[in-house]
């Protein structure tokens, strides 16, 4: 079974382990001199059916996929995940489910959009359905299945919460959380608990939740709701709003809240993480929502456990603490709309020479921001924004832009700093996805950027602003040479950053030895020297479908498996999905 080490042979959950630290560690042929050789190059091209909208997993030799949309489920309306030999590219498996058009996700996706997660003999993955699936690894039949949405008739499934307010004119719970699977001693049994987030950040009037659950039964073992109900008090596992509850008494193990809540929202879009020296797990969160006013409080600072860490007792699901992304951290006063969609990381700084070693937490947010906080009492430690300013210290109109409303169906529009920091809006241009770390040198790289289709710019500004940044994990200062730009760039990575209007760092990048891999919106797969920034390689790996401002592309990042690179993509034509296999000849 993978531990949770940073020497990683299987990438066997999303971003490698437990701490999401995105490293395959060292017991690979992946180098700077390798990489840059002829001999790495594309290996196979799989044509899946249907969109990959997540990172694979690849597993003793064979990758684990979920489609976003699978044209083997009737009319297209659900999903599939895959399972396929990494050396002949070859299906072995494959599960299928419909679902009803109205249970997809808010973006219109049926199937799945996470990275399974793969232990024990048994694939584990949520669908948008907000179904949480649990196959066997060898032929991925069904072993068993707990709807997180709909309360279950199963009563053995301790599963009561029916999330479905609003759905008649907003989007219902969803799944998008990369099932977190820990096998933890209990009573002197090892057994598997299976943590994942179900929330839909743009319903307001939906209640978020952390489901702990028996990972051989499918039965609920607790439910956190990090929708605060009282100011300045943690709730309490197992309380439950009257709400969710569809008329029906709550079950024994449960309790309920029959006031109002500080606030709504606070999803869980990302994969929970867990560090077993601390016995914590710390969830994302996404931004607040109210039924009287959608956009109310959707800045920095923001009311209840909204756009921070949450950290709950992994074991017990009691509350521990929460952090907040500090509202220094927002590229504009004006931001809205402030989810953290990025997993937590966690990594150890310090423990040379006269400076003692301490475990920490970070995450990047929409916003521009990143934080990094103590993993033993989340305290904050340090936190800056990732978005460039001019060489003076002044904001870049391009970056960050809020039309004034009369603009905001405009293309492209002319947008100054003054109106900018006077109309609200939403911040696409930072982290929307995980950091990768690299122990050696210290360093953390965040990809920067998301969607690139809204209209008041094609994703990032590509003259000013990298795809990914690299910065120095205890600092959060640029790790990377710079040049005498104004703003600075990188100095050694060439065009490849600064090239393509909107070409966005949408994903998660995956570090192998001294070698740091990222995708893009473009869609493409680069490979830079860890050191410095050198480009090594890089590949186009599908076009965009179209869109109204640039193109609509998604590779959501790149999973390492000794020689080989694997990542999924949704682009135009070939039913809209492939996976691409690099390696070494």
């Amino acid at each position: 079974m993978p531990d949770s080490s940073e020497k990683i042979q299987n990438w066997f959950m999303y971003h490698g382990g437990y701490s999401h630290g995105g490293n395959a560690g060292s017991d690979n042929p992946l180098t700077s001199t390798t990489v840059a050789s002829p001999q790495f190059k594309l290996l196979k091209r799989i044509q899946t059916n249907g969109p990959v909208l997540s990172v694979p997993a690849v597993v003793d030799g064979f990758i684990y996929v979920g489609l976003a949309n699978s044209h083997n489920a009737p009319g297209s309306v659900g999903g599939s995940l895959q399972k396929y030999e990494l050396d002949t590219g070859k299906l072995v498996a494959e599960f299928t489910w419909p679902i009803a058009v109205i249970d997809r996700d808010s973006h219109g996706f049926t199937g799945v959009g996470c990275t399974p997660t793969i232990i024990n003999g048994l694939v584990y993955f949520i669908g948008f359905n907000a179904k949480l699936y649990c196959l066997r690894q060898s032929d991925l039949s069904l072993v068993w299945t707990t709807d997180l949405r709909y309360a279950e008739k199963d009563p053995h499934k301790n599963q009561p919460t029916t999330n479905t307010i609003g759905m008649a004119n907003y989007p219902p719970a969803a799944g998008w959380s990369s099932p977190l699977v820990v096998n933890m001693t209990i009573d002197g049994v090892s057994t598997p608990r299976v943590f994942v987030g179900v929330g839909e950040g743009e319903n307001p009037y939906l209640y978020s939740f952390i489901f702990c659950l028996d990972g051989y039964s499918g039965n609920v073992v607790w439910i956190y709701c990090t929708c605060q109900y009282v100011a300045g008090k943690p709730n309490a596992v197992n309380q439950l709003p009257r709400a969710v509850l569809n008329g029906e008494e709550a079950p024994p193990m449960y309790t309920v809240f029959d006031g109002t809540p500080v606030t709504l929202g606070c999803s869980v879009w990302s994969a929970i993480t867990y560090d077993k020296t601390t016995g914590l797990i710390y969830a994302s969160t996404g931004q607040t929502a109210s039924p009287a006013n959608p956009n109310i409080d959707q800045g920095l600072p923001s009311k209840g456990w909204s756009s921070g860490i949450l950290a709950l007792n992994a074991l017990t699901g009691e509350f521990f603490q929460f952090t907040q992304m500090p509202a220094s951290t927002s590229y504009r006063p004006t931001d809205l709309d402030v989810d953290i969609a990025s997993s937590s990381t966690i990594y150890t700084i310090g423990g040379v020479a006269d400076v003692p070693a301490r475990k920490v937490v970070g995450v990047g947010c929409k916003n521009g921001g990143f934080m990094i906080c103590d993993a033993h009492t989340l305290d904050l430690i340090k936190a800056v924004s990732l978005l460039p300013r001019y060489n003076d210290g002044t904001q870049i109109p391009k970056i960050d832009p809020h039309p004034a409303p009369a603009q905001q169906n405009d293309i492209n529009p002319a947008v100054s700093n003054e109106v900018s920091n006077s109309n609200t809006g939403e911040n696409y241009f930072g982290p929307f996805n995980t950091a990768a770390v690299d122990p050696k040198t210290g360093t953390l790289f965040i990809g920067i950027g998301g969607p690139n289709y809204h209209s008041q710019g094609p994703g990032i500004d590509c003259n000013t602003t990298p795809f990914m940044k690299a910065v120095k994990w205890d600092t959060l200062e640029d790790a990377w040479p710079r040049d005498d730009s104004n703003p600075p760039r990188y100095k050694n990575v060439g065009l490849s950053m600064y090239r393509f209007p909107g070409e966005c760092g949408l994903s998660s990048p995956a570090v192998a030895n001294d070698v740091v891999f990222v995708t893009t919106s473009r869609v493409a797969i680069y490979a830079f020297r860890v050191t410095d920034g050198t480009l090594l390689w890089s590949d186009i790996m599908g076009n965009q479908t179209l869109g109204f401002n640039g193109g609509y592309g998604y590779c959501l990042g790149p999973a390492i498996y000794g020689k080989y690179v694997v990542a999924g993509a949704l682009i135009q034509g070939l039913n809209g999905g492939l996976i691409n296999i690099y390696g070494l000849e």
